[in-house]
C-alpha cells in the first residue's frame, strides 16, 4: 500500500508531568510528518510556538475553542495554514480552561454516570456526551477528512481532554526524561492506558556523557520495564538548538552539524511512529 493510500493516523503526545519536552516534540513531529497539529493544552504552548506574537488572537478568539465548536456542530475544524514549513494547526483556546469549572456554563457540565462515576459532559450534534468519548470518536474522522496525520498535544496529567485524545489515537507517544522525577512513575502512568493500540516511550532530552542519564536510559531498556502495548522508541538528545527553535527544525538555511543531528533523530522518531501506526491501522 502506498503512502497516499494509507489511512491517516492519529498520534497523541501524552505525559503525566510537564517539563519533559512533550509540546516541543509534538510541534516538530507534526511539521516533519506534514500533519495537522491539534493543541489541546489549555494554556496553548504549541499554539504560542506556532503563532508567536499573534498567539493571543487565536487563544482568545471570539468564536471560542475550535475543537469544542467542532464537537458541538459535528463538522471538522478548519486547520490554520502554517508558513515556513509549520504544520497546519487547530489552536488551543482559553475556553478549555473553563471545562468542568463550577456550574454549567454552556460549554460543559459534570454529571454522574449510571455506574456512579463523575463524567464531564459537553453538547454535541447527538446531544450531551462525555467529552472523552466524543473526542476519541471524532479524531480519526477528522484525520480521514483532512487526508493527513493528526498530531495531538495534550495537557500534562489526567483529564478528559487527554483521555479522549489517547483513546482516539493509533499511536500514543510518551516522552520521558531519564531522571528520578520521571522514570519511577512511568509504569503507573502506562498502566492507566493499557487499552491503547500501541505506544512509544521516547527517552527525551538525553544528555551525552552524563552517567545518571545513561543509568536511567539503560533501565528503560530492561525487559518488563515498559509493558505492552508500549514499546521503547528512539532516543532524542538534549539540544539547545531544538529547545529554542522558533521554526520547524528542518526550516531555514542548510543545517550545521548540530541541527543536522537533531533532524536525523526526529526523522527516526517520525519513521518509528509511521511504522507502528501503519501496523495497527492497516
Amino acid at each position: 500500500m502506498s503512502a497516499a493510500q494509507e489511512t491517516p493516523i492519529v498520534v497523541t503526545f501524552a505525559q503525566w508531568k510537564g517539563g519533559v519536552g512533550k509540546s516541543t516534540l509534538a510541534t516538530h513531529i507534526a511539521s516533519l510528518m506534514d500533519g495537522v497539529l491539534i493543541d489541546l493544552e489549555p494554556w496553548g504552548a504549541a499554539t504560542t510556538w506556532w503563532a508567536g506574537r499573534h498567539a493571543a488572537e487565536l487563544w482568545q478568539g471570539p468564536e471560542g475553542s475550535p475543537v469544542l465548536r467542532a464537537l458541538r456542530s459535528g463538522k471538522a475544524p478548519r486547520p490554520r495554514k502554517g508558513d515556513a514549513k509549520r504544520s497546519r494547526l487547530v489552536p488551543s483556546h482559553e475556553q478549555l480552561l473553563t471545562l468542568g469549572k463550577g456550574r454549567s456554563n454552556g460549554t460543559s457540565a459534570w454529571c454522574w454516570t449510571e455506574d456512579g462515576e463523575p463524567a464531564l459532559m459537553i453538547p454535541t450534534e447527538d446531544g450531551p456526551r462525555r467529552l472523552e468519548h466524543a473526542l476519541a470518536e471524532r479524531l480519526p474522522v477528522w484525520a480521514r477528512e483532512w487526508g493527513c496525520p493528526v498530531i495531538v498535544d495534550t495537557p500534562a496529567g489526567f483529564s478528559a481532554l487527554a483521555d479522549g485524545a489517547i483513546a482516539g489515537a493509533d499511536v500514543v507517544v510518551v516522552p520521558v526524561t531519564p531522571d528520578q522525577w520521571a522514570v519511577p512513575a512511568l509504569q503507573r502512568f502506562l498502566a492507566s492506558y493499557g487499552a491503547i493500540r500501541v505506544g512509544l516511550v521516547v527517552p527525551n532530552r538525553v544528555r551525552t556523557n552524563r552517567r545518571s542519564d545513561e543509568t536511567w536510559t539503560e533501565l528503560l531498556q530492561q525487559e518488563g520495564v515498559i509493558p505492552e502495548p508500549f514499546l521503547l522508541g528512539p532516543e532524542i538528545s538534549e539540544s539547545e538548538v531544538l529547545h529554542i527553535a522558533s521554526l520547524p527544525i528542518d526550516a531555514g538555511p542548510p543545517p550545521g552539524a548540530v541541527r543536522e543531528e537533531v533532524i536525523r533523530q526526529l526523522d527516526v522518531l517520525a519513521a518509528a511512529i509511521r511504522h507502528v501506526g501503519g501496523a495497527v491501522s492497516g
